[in-house]
């Protein structure tokens, strides 16, 4: 058998509270902030009482000297935590928030006040309710009763005092047998802080690997824990001040503000973004186990860990972070992607297109020198646009964008930069992927298809009206639009209920992305379930020639479609929209 890898410990509810008050059981937040309900938590208090377990706890030995993140806001930090928490974060955030009466950060990042109350007769615990705080029946908030351990006896009275003299006023009276039952369910409550929770303590030579493996094992198939968890763990135990950079900027993306936040219509990056943009600007890593080992130190030649070299990592870290999250960098960038005619988050499909196109920005602007920020967003949008539409960090993104990393080493000066984009592009938008490759793509009705989302943003790039309407199509996304039905439909163009009459009964039949067009409620309302032989002649009689051919241009429809079959309209179609979505590309030129 191999060395073992863990001790098992048991805690004292009280000795672990302790614990983490003073700093020495660091919290890495590596579930993220706290998000169980308030009636998990009571579900909790009750498994305790009733002298359930309630699961292993794992930690894992920390050589760290930094300083950790702690539960509430009154928190006492420890220099140097002796163990750090990889489970049973949430278990632990909830007896220690509730028993010391402290909030916590939940999921979007408010301050919440968990109050959990229990009913000492009936010894039973509940949410606190407005009803619950004005019932003398209740002690609506535990941690009144921790707070009181020292006098618990006196605690105990006043409480039979309060509910006593209740009582009375209502023509009752508090029996010998329920003044004996309340002050023993206090005291069992009270008896809490012995409860014995057992521990996995993973030791400290153990590298992440290995930890994330037994956390998986022990969860039996739980969440796996990703290079990303790690690195945010080491943050937060080395150098705090940069993970609540990270946080800030994140939090602030999704709040809406007039100016001088990373609010914007696009994109809400997470911390992991964040970590993945700053890893391969700064350091020229995609692959995040290679970044987290250099956090740590490690020296990749002789294969050893050094302080000092974890010191220059993470001073270089804070200045790469400097330039990462700087409104300036963040809002160009954006601008960016909008020229690019992506206008609206329901466009944006991939997160990975939106990291890797800022992280391109970063190097152009950084370490090619573009100042220029028109050259810089013509660049940056076409790059984009060509990763949009071919998906271009959809499969083995690490891989992909190590390459670009490791040919961008060999070019030098700023037109050498413009150079390698330009080549790129053109190796990915060639004849043959306008002409084939990308009408294949758009046989599917998934509305998240990369393809219909690049023909929408065509239509803005080329200012297209919606079908038979003077309403721009970039008018439909912008920002405040509702995509209410008072504002424009997609409709399609051999209706559902026709196709159905024909024998296409399937909605993958159906919808296929080329039956689809924008067009206005109203217009769809008129045409209702009619064969395109019915209602193509009617919506487009009176209009010129020229006013024709522009609308079959622009809205890829192809002449005389209406008497088509539905398989040979859409095989058309799909060729005119890749040819509308290259025209995008073109005006981007």
């Amino acid at each position: 058998m191999d060395t073992i890898l863990y001790n098992e410990v048991s805690y004292q509810l009280e000795h672990l509270l302790l614990e983490i008050q003073s700093g020495r059981l660091g919290l890495p937040d590596i579930q993220r902030p706290f998000v169980w309900k308030n009636s998990k938590v009571r579900d909790l208090f009750d498994s305790m009482l009733r002298g359930y377990p309630i699961g292993y706890l794992l930690l894992w030995e920390s050589s760290g000297n930094g300083t950790s993140k702690q539960i509430g806001e009154d928190a006492h930090s420890h220099s140097s935590p002796s163990h750090l928490i990889i489970d049973g974060q949430q278990r632990l955030t909830s007896l220690y928030a509730v028993i010391k009466g402290v909030s916590v950060i939940d999921k979007n990042f408010k301050q919440r006040r968990m109050k959990i109350a229990f009913h000492p007769l009936e010894r039973r615990f509940e949410v606190s309710t407005a009803p619950i705080e004005r019932s003398p029946e209740w002690i609506s908030d535990i941690s009144d009763v921790f707070k009181n351990i020292t006098r618990a006896w006196g605690y105990k009275n006043n409480f039979i005092e309060r509910l006593e003299d209740a009582r009375v006023r209502n023509g009752k009276e508090l029996s010998d047998e329920e003044r004996e039952l309340i002050s023993s369910n206090i005291q069992s409550l009270l008896n809490l802080k012995d409860y014995k929770i057992p521990a996995l303590s993973i030791n400290a030579s153990s590298d992440e690997d290995a930890v994330a493996d037994i956390f998986v094992r022990v969860n039996s198939g739980g969440t796996n824990l990703t290079e990303t968890d790690f690195i945010l763990t080491l943050l937060s135990v080395v150098d705090d001040s940069l993970r609540n950079k990270i946080e800030e900027f994140c939090i602030d993306a999704i709040k809406p503000s007039s100016s001088g936040t990373s609010y914007n219509q696009l994109f809400a990056p997470q911390p992991q973004h964040i970590i993945r943009i700053a890893m391969a600007f700064g350091f020229k890593r995609a692959r995040l186990r290679y970044a987290y080992m250099l956090l740590r130190g490690k020296d990749f030649e002789t294969e050893e860990f050094s302080e000092d070299l974890q010191k220059d990592n993470f001073r270089i870290l804070s200045t790469v972070l400097d330039k990462v999250l700087n409104l300036n960098n963040w809002h160009e960038f954006i601008n960016c992607v909008l020229s690019a005619g992506y206008i609206s988050n329901e466009l944006i499909l991939a997160e990975n297109n939106l990291v890797y196109t800022y992280m391109m920005f970063l190097i152009g602007k950084y370490y090619y020198g573009i100042t220029n920020k028109h050259v810089l967003r013509k660049c940056i949008s076409r790059w984009y646009y060509m990763v949009a539409v071919s998906a271009y960090y959809s499969t083995s993104t690490e891989t992909k964008v190590q390459a670009d990393l490791n040919d961008l080493k060999a070019i030098e000066g700023e037109e050498g930069f413009l150079k390698f984009i330009d080549d790129r592009i053109e190796s990915v938008f060639t004849n043959d992927y306008f002409s084939i490759t990308l009408p294949n793509h758009m046989e599917t009705s998934s509305p998240n298809s990369p393809a219909w989302k690049a023909y929408c943003a065509a239509h803005v790039l080329l200012d297209v009206k919606a079908l038979f309407s003077n309403v721009l199509v970039k008018n439909l996304f912008g920002p405040g639009s509702s995509g209410s039905r008072s504002a424009v439909e997609k409709h399609h163009l051999f209706p559902k209920a026709y196709l159905s009459k024909i024998g296409f009964n399937t909605d993958r039949e159906r919808n296929q992305i080329a039956n689809f067009e924008y067009i206005e409620w109203s217009d769809n309302m008129e045409i209702s379930d009619d064969a395109p032989s019915v209602y193509w002649p009617q919506m487009v009689s009176g209009l010129s020639e020229d006013d024709l051919g522009q609308i079959e241009q622009y809205h890829a429809i192809p002449r005389g479609w209406e008497n088509m079959e539905y398989l040979e309209f859409l095989d058309k179609r799909r060729k005119l929209m890749a040819e509308i979505i290259r025209k995008g590309f073109d005006r981007l030129k």
